[in-house]
C-alpha cells in the first residue's frame, strides 16, 4: 500500500534519524517533511517500531495511506516527481 509520512521534529538529530529510517525502506522526498512510498505490512509495522524508538513528546508523525483507488486519481503539477521503483545498476 502507497502511505505518506509527514513530519515536525524538533531536534535535529532526531530528524535525522527520522530520515534514515524512512529513506531504508524507499520513501522519497515531496516536500521537505513530507515523503512518499510504497510498503507492505510487515514492512510498516517494523519502520513504525524504529520510528517510536526516537520520536519525543514535542515531535509530531503522521503516517496516513492511500489506497489504489485515490492514488490512481492522483494529480501532479509543475515539477514531475517519479513514484515508481528506481532500479540501479552498479557497475
Amino acid at each position: 500500500m502507497k502511505y505518506c509520512v509527514s513530519f515536525d521534529i524538533k531536534f535535529k538529530t532526531n530528524k535525522i534519524n527520522l530520515l534514515k529510517i524512512i529513506k531504508h525502506y524507499g520513501f522519497k522526498k515531496i516536500h521537505s517533511s513530507l515523503y512518499f512510498g510504497d510498503l507492505n505490512k510487515d514492512d510498516l509495522f517494523e519502520m513504525k517500531t524504529k520510528i517510536m524508538e526516537y520520536i519525543k513528546l514535542e515531535d509530531c508523525i503522521l503516517v496516513f495511506p492511500i489506497c489504489m483507488n485515490c492514488y490512481s486519481k492522483l494529480d501532479s503539477f509543475g515539477r514531475f516527481i517519479n513514484f515508481e521503483e528506481e532500479l540501479y545498476k552498479i557497475y
